[in-house]
């Protein structure tokens, strides 16, 4: 690129009139319709699911034993985030879980992935769905498993 003088601008030719600047919406007229949806679909999951089912898991995690204090629920969490393109209508991308344990989940996504809380952008299969199902259900139960994309990787 030449260096020369810097170019010359002629400025904006606006007349008597200023131009008119409209702000933006905050939310797109499509998305206020899902997000009518999203609302009924979380508080009938909210009624339905009344305790936390990642305070069990994590409890199971950390190590405690005994008596386990499972909070009430007051989040509804997507497995995948909306930003990865995760479903928020989706049920099987959604989790009913305690405001602790859904700070927790996004402060710490690979712990999280690891006891089934939380999947990457690319696991958007049944298959993987079905796989964070089960890791949830082996760490509820006491019999910790990791899911088989991580098996994969830690092998290779």
């Amino acid at each position: 690129m030449k260096r020369g003088k810097p170019l010359r601008r002629t400025p904006l030719k606006r007349g008597n009139k200023q131009l008119k600047r409209t702000p933006l919406k905050p939310r797109s007229d499509k998305m206020k319709s899902k997000y009518v949806d999203r609302r009924k679909i979380v508080s009938d999951m909210l009624n339905q699911y009344q305790s936390c089912e990642a305070c069990i898991i994590f409890s199971v995690y950390d190590g405690k034993s005994g008596i386990v204090r499972v909070n009430k629920t007051v989040d509804v969490h997507e497995i995948i985030n909306r930003s990865q393109n995760g479903s928020i209508l989706d049920k099987k991308n959604l989790l009913a879980i305690c405001r602790k344990c859904h700070r927790r989940v996004t402060d710490n996504p690979k712990q999280a992935e690891l006891v089934g809380l939380h999947l990457e952008s690319w696991c958007n299969s049944d298959r993987h769905y079905l796989e964070a199902e089960r890791i949830r259900d082996s760490w509820k139960n006491g019999r910790p498993e990791i899911p088989f994309w991580l098996k994969e990787s830690a092998n290779e």
